[in-house]
């Protein structure tokens, strides 16, 4: 029996894709254990626990230091001695974020040192996900010390795709590394009921919803998304577009078109109004310049929803030959792509089946399976 650390402070009140990865593995992980102990870690932030129901094995802490910032690197250390100092020594140390405090291993002790990589966004892309000029040299300059010196202290790294496994290469030795994708929540392949209430309007059958999540910022593309859909419109093209996430400052972006009235917004959703808008989609939009994985492709796939991602890493590798593939800078481009899916019946349903069985080869139980295969390796070297 082993007791096993999982830092998941990536867990706060605000969502995103890490958190996603998190909500999902954790649980399935403890379900694959044999009878380890486990202390999970998220933010305080976080009102919902990890883990519902936890069993007496598994300790779920609350802590107020965040796990992405200088201070956590600095001084995160003091936190999870804390948590040590009321839960016992780890025998194996697991964070899902690429930067752990600098002095962690003086913590941990001999405890092996796992890391999950999501990607290098603030090491090679710091423009285009930052606001402003300071704050992307600022990034660029904390992850350029931070991300190297946490892979090289991890005894395994866990890569969410190929693409990362491989840009890692340029800091630490293929040995210690091992690809580990995301998986799709069971959930997605289920049929779903239609939108209501407020986006009742998503599931008009004469007017085909195209949907997309992502936020406002550049490297996510949604403006581009806006840009080719303004073009459907204006040639007469009956459709609709749906952008879940946190896009309300796209607000400029969709008032300079001609095509607002049939833009919805719709913000950060649950699970089940996600499932839904999805559900009633004609077509899912991937644009993104940059990810470390990109799980909302398996989502809209799982789902049956034909979808086209960027022509760019890991994107294309995560949606194999089951997505339309389109140039991130040309809008022209994806609305031609957007006209062949909503006019092209054959051409939908070739694509909708395609995705089905593309993401049944990504599922969470798969995914907690292999890291819990690692943590045996870890354990026993």
């Amino acid at each position: 029996m082993a007791r096993i650390y999982i830092d998941a402070r990536n867990v706060t009140d605000t969502p995103s894709g890490i958190a996603r990865y998190a909500r999902a593995l954790i649980p399935a992980v403890i379900d694959q254990s044999n009878g380890d102990e486990f202390v999970v870690i998220r933010h305080r932030s976080a009102r919902r626990p990890i883990v519902d129901d936890p069993p007496e094995f598994v300790h779920e802490v609350a802590v107020g230091r965040r796990i992405d910032g200088a201070k956590n690197f600095a001084v995160g250390h003091r936190t999870i001695d804390a948590v040590i100092a009321e839960h016992g020594p780890p025998d194996l140390f697991h964070s899902l974020f690429h930067v752990v405090p600098a002095k962690l291993k003086r913590v941990i002790d001999h405890a092996p040192l796992v890391v999950t990589l999501h990607d290098f966004v603030w090491l090679d892309h710091p423009d285009v996900s930052q606001p402003g000029w300071l704050k992307a040299r600022s990034i660029e300059a904390f992850a350029r010390l931070a991300i190297p010196q946490t892979l090289k202290m991890a005894d395994r790294v866990i890569a969410i795709s190929e693409p990362t496994r491989r840009r890692a290469l340029d800091f630490i030795d293929d040995e210690k590394m091992e690809v580990i994708s995301h998986g799709v929540d069971e959930a997605f392949f289920e049929p779903v009921d239609p939108p209501a209430g407020e986006f009742e309007q998503l599931a008009d059958p004469d007017r085909g919803c195209i949907a997309a999540i992502g936020n406002h910022k550049d490297y996510k593309n949604l403006r581009l998304l806006i840009d080719a859909f303004d073009q459907l419109i204006e040639e007469g093209i009956d459709a609709q577009l749906a952008l879940i996430g946190d896009c309300e400052r796209l607000a400029p972006a969709i008032g300079a078109t001609d095509a607002a009235e049939w833009i919805t917004v719709a913000g950060l959703v649950g699970d089940e109004v996600l499932r839904r808008v999805l559900g009633a989609a004609q077509v899912f939009v991937f644009p993104s310049k940059v990810e470390g994985f990109g799980l909302p492709i398996l989502e809209a796939m799982a789902m049956g929803v034909p979808t086209i991602v960027s022509d760019l890493e890991p994107m294309r590798s995560v949606a194999g030959e089951a997505a339309l593939l389109c140039d991130p800078d040309d809008a022209t481009g994806l609305a031609r792509l957007l006209e062949r899916i909503i006019t092209d019946d054959e051409l939908a349903a070739r694509l909708s089946e395609r995705g089905r069985r593309r993401a049944r080869q990504f599922r969470w139980a798969s995914t907690a399976a292999n890291t819990v295969r690692l943590y045996d390796e870890a354990l026993n070297r």
